[in-house]
Order: C-alpha cells, then sequence, then structure tokens
C-alpha cells in the first residue's frame, strides 16, 4: 500500500476513551475522512500485537498505557523491526520526555492540548515521508549486496526478538542453515564470477519460496539460513525439504574451461534446529542446526538433517 496514494491507515493506542475521541476529532476536523482511517486499541499488548503485524500505516502512541509505559512500547516496536512511524503524543509537554521518545524511535512528540487537526495531519505525513526515505537507507545497511537477502546483522536482531516473541506467546519457530554442495570445486573450475551467479540463483529461489513472515539471510560464503516463526521443528524439516528439491531442480547453463556450453547441476544440504525443544538461545540454535548441516554433508550431501537435543536425526 502507498499511503501517499491511498487511505492512511491509522492506530491509535491509548488508554482514555475521551482522548480517543478527541484525537479523532482533531483527525477528521480537516475533511480527511476520505484520506485517513482512524483504530483505537486500548492496551499495550493490542498495540504492540499490531505492530508485529504490520496493520496500520501510523501508530500514535499514549505516553502512559495504565501500568505500562508508551516510551517500553516504542523500544519494543523498534526491536520488532517496525517499518511504519511511531508518533508519541502525551498529556503533558516534557524536554526530557521529548527526547527519550524521540531516542527510542519516535517520529514525533505531540503533546494533546496543544493539538488540532492542522498539526497532527501535517505531524502524520511528514513522518511517512521520513519514514519513506529511512526505509529505503535500511534497506541498504540490512541487506547483503550480492544475493539481496538479508545479512547477518538482520538476522541476529531478527533472531533475537522471535525468541521474545515466542516466549511471551508460547510459540515455536525453526531455523534452517543450508549450503551448497562442492560449491568450492565449482568455482575452482568455472571461477567466481559463475559462483556469484549461482549464488544469486539459489537466493532467488529461497526468497521466491519463503514466506512474507519468514527471514531468509546469506549467512557467509555458500551458506544460508531461513528463520521460519511459529514453525515447529517437524515442520521446519519439511519446509527444508522442499527448498532442497526446488535447489535440486535448478539448472544453470555456464561456458566450460573448453568454451562449450554446459548445465550444472545444483544441490544443497541443510540443517535444521528448533525453538525451544533443541535450544531457547540463539546462538545455541544456529550451532545446533550447523552440527546437523555437517552431518548431512557426512551422509552424502543433498540432505536434510534435524538435529534435536545434541542428537541428530534423519
Amino acid at each position: 500500500m502507498d499511503p501517499q496514494l491511498n487511505l492512511i491507515r491509522i492506530l491509535l493506542i491509548e488508554d482514555d476513551e475521551d482522548d480517543y475521541h478527541i484525537l479523532r476529532g482533531c483527525l477528521m476536523d480537516q475533511d480527511n475522512h476520505s484520506r485517513f482511517s482512524l483504530d483505537w486499541v486500548t492496551t499495550y499488548q493490542a498495540g504492540l500485537k499490531d505492530i508485529e503485524q504490520a496493520d496500520h500505516d501510523v501508530y500514535l502512541i499514549d505516553h502512559y498505557l495504565g501500568a505500562y509505559s508508551g516510551l517500553d512500547l516504542l523500544k519494543e516496536a523498534v526491536q520488532a523491526g517496525c517499518q511504519s512511524p511511531l508518533i508519541m503524543v502525551t498529556g503533558q509537554s516534557d524536554r526530557e520526555i521529548d527526547q527519550a521518545a524521540l531516542m527510542a524511535g519516535a517520529m514525533d512528540y505531540l503533546v494533546k492540548g496543544k493539538l488540532d487537526g492542522q498539526l497532527l495531519e501535517r505531524s502524520i505525513r511528514y513522518a511517512l515521508e521520513r519514514s519513506r526515505l529511512l526505509k529505503q537507507i535500511r534497506e541498504l545497511a540490512v541487506r547483503d549486496a550480492l544475493t539481496g537477502l538479508y545479512n547477518r546483522r538482520e538476522l541476529h536482531r531478527f533472531l533475537d526478538y522471535e525468541i521474545i516473541k515466542s516466549r511471551r506467546y508460547n510459540h515455536a519457530f525453526s531455523v534452517l542453515l543450508m549450503d551448497i554442495d562442492h560449491f568450492k570445486e565449482i568455482n575452482d573450475r568455472f571461477g567466481h564470477r559463475v559462483g556469484d551467479e549461482i549464488l544469486q540463483e539459489v537466493a532467488r529461489t529461497l526468497l521466491n519460496n519463503s514466506r512474507g513472515c519468514d527471514l531468509p539471510a546469506r549467512y557467509g560464503g555458500d551458506e544460508f539460513i531461513i528463520v521460519l516463526p511459529e514453525t515447529p521443528a517437524p515442520q521446519g524439516w519439511y519446509g527444508a525439504e522442499r527448498l532442497r528439491k526446488l535447489v535440486e531442480n535448478l539448472s544453470i547453463q555456464v561456458t566450460n574451461e573448453s568454451g562449450l556450453l554446459e548445465r550444472l547441476e545444483i544441490t544443497m544440504s541443510i540443517g535444521v534446529a528448533g525453538y525451544p525443544d533443541d535450544s531457547e538461545a540463539g546462538d545455541i540454535l544456529i550451532d545446533l542446526a550447523d552440527q546437523a548441516l555437517y552431518q548431512a554433508k557426512r551422509m552424502g550431501c543433498n540432505q536434510v538433517v534435524r538435529c534435536v537435543a545434541n542428537q541428530e536425526i534423519e
């Protein structure tokens, strides 16, 4: 959705009904009925769930949410990877709170008693534009330049928050660590240009066959990793097997040392580990998936192996 061309969906996270009606009146008094929609939730938990699901274009967050702090929600939203602009609204003008909100990730800080429709609309539109520009910059910072997949820094941010979220909601998730079989021999024979083409083709296959909630990343060299939220390890194994077969069906045409066209058959080995059964720590989950990947290599490559509680299971 392009907020510049379509209805801008706003969520107010506010525990006071009177303030909701005041803000709604401010937003709609500029003949904005056709440009904005305003939804409302009253709790920290409901707001965070919506932010995690990315259901709105802009979030207005009250400073006080019952026993909870809007500043804490700002920080957790940023940790969750929220791409939508966050604006803090509060009943008091306080320079320290203003600075703390901006440091926590807010695009703006608005005082309810000084708010009118024109100011609120301008804040929302400025926040959307700044967010759009920052998103472009952020994409350059978190993507691997060769493959377009996420890089290790974004992987670890995502994995750390997935552990927090899965612990809170008692969900499971899987980690798949994989690499291309005999990649060094391919590089040595055909050169790094062909090796790069293979990495790009495999990355494209992983990206095109991942869900929107998954995070596929380049782990290093010819290694890739995918985090599968809300996917227990047994289901993760089947997902890994599907990806293995898709890569096995790739056929890449290259020019060999004799100048003749040759088709390369590519295969991939994959190790699977699951939270929380195998471990509740992100670095250990990756280590266990790596152990399972090594076992797949020892078994002859082009395999998927699941590691459970330090015991490899085919």
